[in-house]
């Protein structure tokens, strides 16, 4: 007979509170597993906050190991309407005198009139001549445009439809003034090598005036409008200098120059200590992160219930927190710590007595002003003993497969996977252990309950 049919209400006995009971009381080796289920599972979500911390860490050492987080510039004009700069990456610090004697522009054609001479009123209207297609030339490159459009008329606004779906390298407007209307063409790019031709469906005199497109002409009035494609001209501290755009970004290294109108000015590129010394921060605080997720787990218990707390874990953190200290103690091999950099403290970087750093940026900037290449070399160089260098490759060695960190959650992960493997069995005896009490319990209860009766038939007998 099963468990759930054994019916335990009549009889002396309270049968489920004693069997309930002694389960109870042979379940403490279920529940301290439990307990220590947890107590691993504490553990690892505490070493992966200190994987994370040193993932930023590392991440912030090999931006300090390149060394380009200190080729951070800031570029001023002196004259903004002429010119204006903008710092993208790399660049060096000087002063750079601008003389611009021409802007760059794109190739322009205007037509204000059909073929009969006349405006144009209507942008919708057909045009008298026009082709059934155009065909440009664009840098080498010969393009097609089809006018004709399931045989609806060829007009302005389809003509400049079609040309800007074409996506051949140039734009189609209209524009209306005094209720005439006039068809615009521009090169996408500046400068001769970017301009267009009319190869066919009307004629080119590769100048502003004497052309035609699908059946509209040029009025003096037009032509005028019409520009032809130009390089920008310009002497860059009296290098003379050409671009076909008015963006120029291969005259100052690290610099886009967009140039306003013909003039001079003057582009200075500064290291721009803020942004360095932001960078630098970033790592202090990534390095700060790691010493307080470390101290976190090591000064605080993570015991469950009676689970004890892992020791070694709570050891190699300590010993993971004293390597990385050590690091900071190590000159970097080949710099001279009296007349060069060695040391992070002697560019401004300082350890405090609870293992923090902290940023000096008043001393940093003065060590970066007085000797540039040594605080790059302390911080990363070719023989990789930077400061980010070593860095890079501790935390890459404890977060590798064969790491600290690594092989403390793989001992953890296999200690919660027995655990909960012994969970089952036990929990399958205790399962067992209830349904033979409980069988044995009912029996006992029925037999005193028949004993009861018996007495009670007796002394009525009596």
């Amino acid at each position: 007979m099963s468990a759930s049919s054994i019916s335990s209400s009549v009889g002396p006995l309270d049968v489920q509170s004693i069997v309930s009971q002694l389960v109870a009381a042979d379940s403490q080796p279920l529940v301290q597993s439990q307990q220590r289920v947890g107590n691993y599972q504490s553990e690892l979500s505490t070493l992966g906050q200190v994987s994370s911390a040193l993932s930023s860490l590392q991440s912030a050492a090999t931006t300090l190991a390149s060394g380009t987080f200190l080729q951070q510039f800031s570029a001023t004009s002196s004259d903004s309407t002429i010119a204006t700069a903008t710092a993208t990456t790399g660049g060096a610090a000087g002063s750079y005198v601008l003389n611009v004697s021409q802007l760059a522009q794109s190739r322009q054609l205007v037509f204000d009139q059909g073929s009969n001479g006349k405006p144009i009123t209507d942008e919708n209207a057909a045009l008298s001549g026009a082709p059934s297609s155009l065909t440009f030339s664009v840098n080498g490159t010969s393009s097609t445009v089809q006018l004709s459009n399931n045989g609806n008329p060829t007009s302005l606004s389809s003509i400049a439809s079609s040309i800007n779906g074409a996506g051949i390298g140039v734009s189609a407007s209209i524009v209306q003034y005094n209720n005439n209307y006039s068809l615009v063409l521009n090169s996408t790019q500046a400068g001769p090598s970017n301009a267009f031709s009319i190869t066919s469906g009307g004629t080119d005199s590769s100048s502003t005036s004497g052309n035609t497109l699908a059946g509209l002409q040029q009025s003096s009035i037009a032509a005028g409008e019409s520009t032809n494609a130009q390089n920008a001209l310009m002497t860059v501290n009296g290098v003379n200098v050409s671009s076909s755009s008015n963006a120029v970004t291969n005259v100052i290294n690290g610099t886009t120059v967009n140039l306003e109108k013909v003039g001079q000015v003057t582009i200075n590129m500064s290291q721009n200590t803020a942004n360095i010394t932001s960078t630098l921060q970033s790592f202090v605080s990534a390095y700060n992160q790691v010493v307080s997720a470390t101290n976190s787990a090591t000064s605080s218990s993570t015991t469950v219930g009676n689970a004890p707390a892992n020791t070694d874990i709570s050891s190699d953190l300590t010993g993971l927190h004293e390597q990385l200290a050590d690091m900071l103690g190590t000159p970097v091999p080949g710099a001279d710590p009296v007349n060069s950099y060695a040391y992070l403290a002697q560019v401004g970087i300082t350890q405090s007595a609870d293992g923090t750093l902290a940023l000096n940026s008043t001393t940093f900037n003065a060590a970066l002003t007085a000797n540039p290449s040594a605080v790059s070399n302390l911080f990363g160089n070719a023989q990789n003993t930077g400061v980010g260098n070593t860095f890079n490759t501790a935390i890459n060695n404890l977060l590798g497969p064969t790491g600290l960190i690594t092989i403390d959650q793989n001992n953890l992960n296999s200690q919660v996977t027995t655990e909960q493997q012994l969970q089952g069995q036990l929990q399958s005896q205790l399962t067992n252990e209830q349904s033979s009490l409980l069988t044995e319990y009912s029996n006992l209860n029925s037999e005193l309950s028949q004993m009861e009766q018996a007495s009670s038939s007796m002394a009525n007998l009596l």
